[in-house]
């Protein structure tokens, strides 16, 4: 159990007579989503039922890996085997639900977030100039910087994204 975890980020659901649990996805359940996630395309702004039309098929799979049989742990599921067993088990409110207490437990855009303010402290450490990287992305010296480039000098690695403007 890790000590940041509160008590309100496990969610259960009762799905054909077994009790699922829903936590903050580990790495190997991100590493599963990602492989499972490849061209899907989701709409800034879908709720719950836009999500679950746009995942279509991929739907029982990708609840499979969100959720994890009560007693086990995500490392001991079979994520095909378990996509089999609640695709015809599951009814669409629950679904819906586990969808939506998904972004609860996973906060994407903090995530994201976060991962662009690493990238960027990534490339102030390691400087622009000394990466092998020659992205059409980035600008040179005489050319006005995007939001995407590296952090000013005097800007403290923990500022915030939107302050750097």
């Amino acid at each position: 159990m890790r000590p940041y975890r509160k008590e309100e980020e496990l969610f259960k659901y009762e799905i054909g007579g077994k009790t699922y649990i829903q936590r903050p996805l580990v790495l190997g359940q991100i590493r599963q989503l990602i492989g499972q996630l490849g061209g899907l395309k989701i709409y800034p702004g879908s709720g719950g039922v836009g999500i679950i039309f746009g995942l279509g098929e991929k739907l029982p799979s990708l609840l499979a890996v969100a959720l994890t049989e009560e007693g086990k742990s995500p490392k001991e599921k079979n994520v095909e085997e378990m996509a089999k067993e609640i695709e015809f088990e599951i009814d669409p409110e629950t679904a819906i639900k586990v969808v939506e207490d998904f972004f609860v437990c996973n906060p994407t855009s903090s995530i994201l977030e976060r991962i662009g303010k690493l990238r960027k402290l990534i490339k102030t450490k390691t400087g622009s100039k000394s990466s092998s990287s020659s992205s059409p992305e980035e600008t040179s010296s005489k050319e006005t910087p995007s939001s995407g480039d590296i952090l000013p000098e005097n800007a403290s690695p923990s500022s915030d994204i939107a302050s750097e403007a």
